[in-house]
């Protein structure tokens, strides 16, 4: 188990290689056989903002202790974990322990907490974790938003957090955890793709708090919206409807979608459409399909329709992203 105060990131990763006995090159450690197979990067922007991207898959159980006391600060984690017995999680306010097979949330912490997580072996770790000083954030956050935004990181419950990472998150996730090495201005990338992601989550924030929606959600009531979710991601057939949906999750209609719209940020309808879009485009780039056959695999059984609905998300038409890309 490492256990650490975080000053940083960076510093972070360079006593994690020291326990694993593993070097550093270019900010990558490269994990060793026997605990898994994948890579850590941490990097200091600044110094008072750093961030580490892990993205592996673990042969031995993991095990992270971030002690009390450590630099004033936030820590704000986007994690996309695909679980093989059990994630345990122990903050200052609550234990979690997932068994569901996959996580995908984001966290707000205050970094003078304590805070353990625990992954076993097994486990598939796509993360992000951003560090940036309280110095900081005063610099760029009214002082009203920056209270709240401290009281909700030293009260938030693990098993109530109601964060969760959704389909503009993990599109740019996606580009972060596939960025090229080689790519002269991969820095700068990263950089725009954190501040992004952080701004997404303080427009999330604020959209609740000047709705005055409840920062608390039980439990089983978030576990049910992150099945819902996974069944609206890979679902392209055609959109269910609301009643199997609230079928799905023992639930009203109208609790499902107003729970739903809290959480992710979208209707039900529109949060599927612009799944199977994004998969559309994806399958467009990488040349794995015609224009045909990309909106017949969504769902789309007229051609005109797929081209008039890709405009309105993309702002381009298939056969146009297609010639330039």
């Amino acid at each position: 188990m490492q256990s650490f105060k975080l000053e940083n990131y960076e510093q972070w990763l360079e006593e994690f290689a020291a326990l694993l006995r593993t070097p550093i090159k270019d900010h990558f450690l490269v994990l060793p056989e026997h605990i898994g197979e994948g890579t850590v990067m941490a990097h200091s922007m600044s110094p008072h903002l750093s961030y580490a991207v892990l993205n592996f898959r673990l042969k031995s159980d993991l095990e992270f202790y971030r002690e009390a006391d450590g630099a004033k600060g936030f820590s704000l984690s986007f994690n996309q974990v695909e679980i093989s017995k059990e994630v345990r999680l122990n903050g200052s306010q609550s234990v979690v322990a997932d068994k569901g097979t996959l996580r995908n949330d984001i966290y707000l912490s205050d970094t003078r907490e304590p805070l353990h997580l625990k992954i076993p072996a097994g486990s598939t770790v796509k993360r992000l974790v951003i560090f940036a000083t309280h110095e900081l954030a005063a610099r760029y956050m009214p002082a009203e938003l920056l209270d709240k935004l401290e009281a909700f990181a030293r009260a938030n419950s693990l098993a109530e957090n109601p964060y969760f990472v959704n389909l503009p998150h993990r599109e740019t996730l996606k580009e972060l955890f596939e960025m090229k090495e080689n790519d002269p201005l991969s820095q700068i990338r990263r950089l725009s793709r954190i501040i992004h992601l952080t701004e997404k989550f303080l427009h999330s924030f604020l959209r609740q708090e000047q709705a005055s929606l409840p920062r608390t959600i039980k439990k089983n009531d978030l576990e049910s919206m992150q099945h819902i979710e996974h069944i609206l991601s890979s679902r392209l057939e055609g959109f269910p409807s609301l009643e199997s949906l609230a079928h799905e999750v023992f639930m009203s209609t109208s609790k499902l979608k107003n729970l739903f719209k809290q959480i992710y940020g979208f209707t039900l309808y529109d949060y599927y459409n612009k799944n199977r879009l994004q998969r559309a485009k994806e399958m467009l780039i990488t040349g794995q399909c015609s224009i045909k056959q990309a909106g017949s695999e969504i769902g789309f059984s007229n051609l005109s329709h797929f081209a008039k609905a890709f405009k309105k998300e993309f702002g381009i038409l298939p056969r146009d992203l297609v010639k330039h890309k």
